[in-house]
């Protein structure tokens, strides 16, 4: 019989969903400020602070699936929380570079 949940499966789960609901947030925000800008320049500076807490939320994901790998790892532990920390932290990093390749694709056809 296994024992207790492993805390670093119930870490990495709660990073996973917090970081997921954050990333959903800022596409949705980064959408508005980028729909709501004036077409003068071609940057301005919220793009500046979007990236920056995308790439610190992947920074995140990145660490909540190495801690799901780890509580996956553990000897006599529940793994539950491990694989859906894993999983939601995979989903999110591969939605949100799937996300960004698009956004990048369709700058560049605009750019044509």
């Amino acid at each position: 019989m296994e024992g207790k949940n492993s805390p670093l499966g119930v870490v990495s789960f709660g990073i996973s969903v917090a970081v997921g609901c954050l990333m959903l947030g800022l596409f949705i925000v980064g959408g508005m400020l980028n729909a709501g800008r004036v077409e003068q320049g071609k940057t301005y500076p919220g793009q500046m602070i979007v990236g920056f807490i995308a790439i610190f939320l992947l920074a995140a994901d990145v660490v909540a699936a190495g801690l799901g790998i780890a509580a996956i790892c553990q000897e006599g532990r529940k793994r539950l929380f491990g694989v859906l920390g894993l999983v939601f932290s995979s989903a999110t990093i591969l939605g949100s570079i799937g996300l960004i390749v698009l956004g990048l694709m369709y700058t560049a056809r605009l750019a044509r």
